[in-house]
């Protein structure tokens, strides 16, 4: 069976957006990869997919053309999932009518999951404390830092929230995560009282008689973007010279790990962070070596006498 390509991503996106509730990016995130993949094997480059000439061979030597190109691991292993994805779908619609596919027989490349980088609760209280809250902008910015931080969303469940999203009866939100799944997270009484404050506040000021349900707005008065929001963060980190790793889910991962540290349950972190697999969940019960041995030493009934044991000689 032939297929023009750009027809075959347009209807396999549309699938998972309609049927299987997949965010923007992460459609977007599918079409850059298939994209790459046709253009790969498009030998006569009339943008038509020969399905009879996707084999396994193709598929191992564009994986070698990845590692070629310095394409990380990670990377390749989200590259081949987006393809298995695809077969199902081929599958499923009769252009693929073999119970076979040409990844079958294809091991995905294993990565060692990342530690998450996080901020320390110093770090996150200096966070906090750095925001001039007296400013439209900052009483906008200290509203989402807490939010972020006291319900351990996702950038895109932050900036998804709208005006029924909040129930101020209860200081919940009602937050709607991957796949349209819907959980229900509660807030700490500074996030509230930061979100009250910017809602009653400086958002109507930037809404500049607009209309739309977003909760946190840019300076127009428009839905703020991912790439607004990692502005913010990074102009306050780089402020503050924090030298971690920067990423736009530290708040998220910082309030996982602070829950965990101070004794809170994984399924229910689990719940809150949103997680299908707790699997997921458990990257943060991973320490480093140096956490084993302060912990150890904290902890362990007799590692202050070893610690301060003098040695013995024997004669």
């Amino acid at each position: 069976m032939r297929l023009e390509s750009k027809a075959l991503v347009a209807e396999f996106v549309d699938y998972l957006q309609v049927h299987k509730g997949s965010s923007q990016n992460t459609l977007l995130s599918y079409q850059a990869d298939l994209k790459q993949f046709f253009e790969f094997i498009d030998d006569e480059k009339k943008s038509i997919v020969k399905l009879s000439t996707l084999n396994e061979a193709k598929i191992r030597a564009y994986m070698e053309h990845l590692t070629a190109q310095n394409i990380s691991l990670r990377s390749i292993q989200r590259k081949i999932s987006t393809l298995r994805t695809l077969f199902k779908f081929l599958q499923k619609q009769g252009y693929h009518e073999s119970a076979i596919t040409p990844l079958d027989q294809i091991k995905t490349p294993r990565v060692e999951a990342d530690l998450p980088e996080v901020y320390s609760v110093e770090e996150v209280d200096a966070l906090i404390r750095a925001v001039d809250y007296k400013t439209l902008l900052g009483e906008r910015d200290l509203a989402m830092l807490e939010v972020m931080y006291s319900c351990g969303l996702r950038v895109s469940e932050m900036l998804d929230l709208t005006l029924n999203s909040i129930q101020w009866e209860d200081g919940s939100l009602l937050v709607k995560g991957k796949r349209g799944k819907e959980r229900w997270v509660p807030m700490g009484r500074p996030a509230l009282q930061a979100l009250r404050d910017y809602m009653d506040g400086s958002r109507k000021i930037l809404m500049k008689g607009r209309y739309h349900d977003f909760a946190f707005v840019n300076q127009r008065g428009l839905k703020l973007t991912r790439q607004g929001f990692w502005k913010i963060l990074r102009a306050y980190s780089q402020r503050l010279q924090f030298r971690k790793k920067l990423h736009p889910h530290i708040l998220r991962h910082s309030f996982a790990s602070h829950m965990l540290e101070r004794g809170a349950d994984l399924r229910s972190i689990q719940e809150l962070l949103g997680h299908s697999d707790i699997a997921t969940t458990q990257v943060y019960t991973r320490v480093t070596p140096q956490r084993l041995r302060e912990d150890y030493e904290k902890f362990h009934p007799r590692a202050k006498e070893m610690k301060n044991a003098k040695p013995r000689r024997y004669s």
